[in-house]
């Protein structure tokens, strides 16, 4: 029932070790729900200012400071390492899908896209798997912001339970420049049934192309849980102010909190 999108990445490569998150989320109630409210406000360029030759220090960002993210979820991570791109929190690997959830923070001064992670799964010391990110949510994210994505192992299942794992991003800045990520800000979200039906919006202020992917992430209490995907009912250029459309199946299973992000490409 996943359905994953592979979303190529281009410019700083660092290698990251995993850094556990450990903290409480807040309650929330599920079903018909309108986008998270953000805690904080996040610069909408992606870029903090500073003055010539000073150091910038970075501000940690409540979960979905930006706005694009739409569901129930709350959840609180880790401040991560200062100054990189790091992991804050990894997931259970999901050896039938082969994939493993984690979620990231952006301390740079920069807004980052095109957020394109690897991974190496070890056991013993030796390699016992690699793989790749299919994505994340939301598809910009600003200094400080927290971001969600998966790695794909074409051997999951031959993963020991006790592996380790070993982090490295590249990534690109955030304009609106052909065929960059660019984020749709989820606007309605709502839980019918077995499914969980939406819209999202282009506010960006500028023109978007698709495929536009939808991703849902579940969580159990604060922790990644398991994750599905789809994508909008629309996939030509949507217009800025225009909007999109989506139904996310969950095929019987239950998720009390969520996020769901939408992501395309611009023209």
């Amino acid at each position: 029932m996943k359905i994953f999108s592979r979303i190529a990445a281009v410019l700083l490569a660092t290698l990251l070790p995993f850094t556990a998150c450990s903290s409480a989320d807040d309650p929330d109630k599920a079903g018909s729900t309108p986008a998270a409210t953000p805690d904080e406000a996040a610069p909408r360029s992606g870029t903090a200012e500073a003055a010539p030759g000073e150091e910038i220090e970075v501000k940690p960002l409540a979960f979905n400071a930006s706005g694009l993210l739409g569901g129930t979820a709350r959840p609180r991570f880790d401040d991560g390492e200062a100054g990189e791109v790091s992991v804050v929190q990894v997931g259970p690997l999901d050896t039938d899908q082969g994939i493993l959830l984690f979620a990231f923070r952006n301390n740079t001064a920069e807004g980052i896209s095109h957020v394109d992670w690897t991974a190496t799964a070890r056991s013993g010391g030796s390699i016992a798997g690699t793989g790749s990110s299919q994505g994340t949510i939301p598809a910009q994210i600003a200094p400080g912001e927290v971001g969600l994505s998966y790695i794909f192992f074409e051997n999951a299942e031959a993963i020991p339970g006790n592996a380790q794992y070993e982090f490295a991003v590249e990534t690109s800045p955030v304009d609106t420049t052909s065929y960059n990520t660019a984020p749709l800000a989820v606007t309605e979200v709502n839980l019918v049934g077995e499914a969980i039906v939406g819209s999202a919006t282009n506010a960006t202020g500028a023109s978007t192309e698709g495929p536009y992917s939808v991703a849902m992430y579940c969580f159990e209490g604060n922790d990644l849980a398991w994750y599905t995907s789809s994508f909008t009912e629309q996939d030509g250029p949507i217009e800025d102010g225009g909007t999109a459309t989506f139904t996310v199946d969950l095929y019987g299973d239950k998720c009390a909190k969520y996020v769901i992000g939408v992501g395309g490409y611009f023209s």
